[in-house]
């Protein structure tokens, strides 16, 4: 009975995250995930280059599989005390599919990406850590 309990929350989540994908294309990319989110992301063009401007390919849902909405993304360098030259811009697609365009880490070195997304009136902020070089 227990294993028959396990294949069916399996597949129940399975089917659940299926409209999440995690798979962004090209191999490449991280999944960053909070209590209530889960966010799988990839740059385009694929390597991050200093000073070199680059786009955020991002699919934001709820864990129960439904999409989220980004409500902001910003980059900033926590030991520097400063943040990016530019303010990125993002473009929605369907199913909580977005790009966030024109994002430049200007300088080598630790940066930290925030993901601001909400699913109704609370917004929260998942993070992620690049090392430029």
């Amino acid at each position: 009975m227990k294993l028959g309990a396990a294949i069916f929350t399996f597949l129940f989540a399975t089917a659940a995250w299926a409209n999440c994908p995690l798979d962004l294309g090209r191999g490449t990319g991280w999944v960053v995930f909070s209590a209530h989110y889960m966010i799988a992301f990839r740059p385009d063009p694929p390597r991050i280059e200093v000073g070199e401007p680059f786009a955020l390919l991002l699919n934001v849902c709820t864990k129960s599989g439904r999409p989220a909405e980004l409500v902001g993304i910003n980059a900033e360098m926590p030991e520097h005390r400063h943040g990016m030259n530019y303010r990125p811009g993002i473009v929605p697609g369907v199913d909580g599919r977005y790009r966030a365009e024109g994002l430049v880490f200007h300088m080598p070195g630790r940066w930290e990406l925030s993901i601001d997304v909400r699913d109704g009136e609370e917004t929260e902020r998942l993070t992620h850590d690049f090392i430029v070089k």
